[in-house]
């Protein structure tokens, strides 16, 4: 008697963050397929970030005979199928299944060059279904082929980040960014997983930061002096973002005078806004 090994993707989630997939003003989304791949082949999520399944999704992915998967992008769970249709689970799995991962951020200035307004009494959740006590505005997680990035408006409620948070293991609260809750039915067909037969859908989930941008504020110490661009420029770890004295300063810079990009050590926020000092 032999034995069943195959697997079929159940889904994935992909993880983008343009600090590192833009190259100075040209965005990753605009680049052409080659262009892309080659960000892609230096891009790794575990610069920045940890994805770990919950102690309770880890239980269930063994009971239902599912493996996950780290990738460079993001994360695969894979799922034991029949030898007879690689799109039906070998273990019936029920529609309603919630399978939850964790997301911590290990790189202290990921607040400096994401564009997010960090809120340490909430979580950003990715799911599939939205939670009761959440508006109808309520952000569903997008999938690879959606156009959208990641803003404030995926923060849930004090309350439904309690209600989260409270339905973790003690060893799991700590430093909890970000909470991708899946039902293996989503509210929407869109965010199914598996279709009303059980049949596995393999979709591609994702969840894509854009990268900051900040008023660079030149400080030159001898003169005592300070000037900032008259518009917000993307902070990027690849490419170099020209600076036109003419244009970008008002009044005007000389025309021979040379600026340097800054790093993302050094970020202000006054009033709003968000600046990047350069000390020349």
């Amino acid at each position: 008697m032999g034995f069943n090994l195959t697997y079929g993707l159940l889904f994935e989630v992909t993880l983008f963050h343009n600090y590192f997939l833009n190259n100075g003003v040209e965005t990753f989304q605009s680049m052409p397929t080659v262009g892309k791949e080659k960000m892609l082949q230096k891009y790794s999520t575990d610069v920045f970030s940890t994805i770990t399944p919950t102690l309770e999704t880890h239980t269930a992915l063994q009971n239902h005979r599912m493996s996950y998967k780290k990738t460079k992008t993001g994360f695969s769970i894979y799922i034991k199928v029949k030898d007879t249709d690689e799109t039906d689970p070998f273990i019936k799995i029920p529609a309603n299944l919630n399978l939850k991962f964790l997301i911590s951020i290990k790189d202290y200035q990921f607040v400096n060059y994401t564009d997010l307004d960090f809120a340490f009494s909430q979580v950003l959740l990715f799911s599939n279904i939205k939670p009761l006590k959440e508006p109808i505005t309520f952000e569903y997680l997008p999938k690879i082929e959606d156009n959208k990035l990641i803003s404030n408006a995926y923060l849930v409620s004090e309350e439904t980040t309690a209600e989260l948070l409270s339905a973790l293991q003690p060893s799991e609260k700590q430093g909890v960014f970000g909470i991708i809750s899946l039902n293996l039915q989503g509210d929407n067909a869109a965010g199914n997983i598996i279709n009303d037969l059980g049949k596995i859908l393999s979709p591609n989930f994702k969840i894509h930061f854009d990268n900051r941008k900040t008023l660079w504020k030149y400080i030159n110490r001898k003169a005592t002096s300070e000037i900032e661009t008259n518009a917000a420029k993307p902070l990027t770890l690849s490419g170099f973002v020209e600076i036109d004295p003419l244009t970008d300063f008002t009044p005007p810079e000389p025309v021979n005078s040379h600026y340097p990009n800054p790093s993302v050590k050094s970020i202000t926020k006054i009033n709003g806004d968000y600046y990047s000092e350069i000390f020349i």
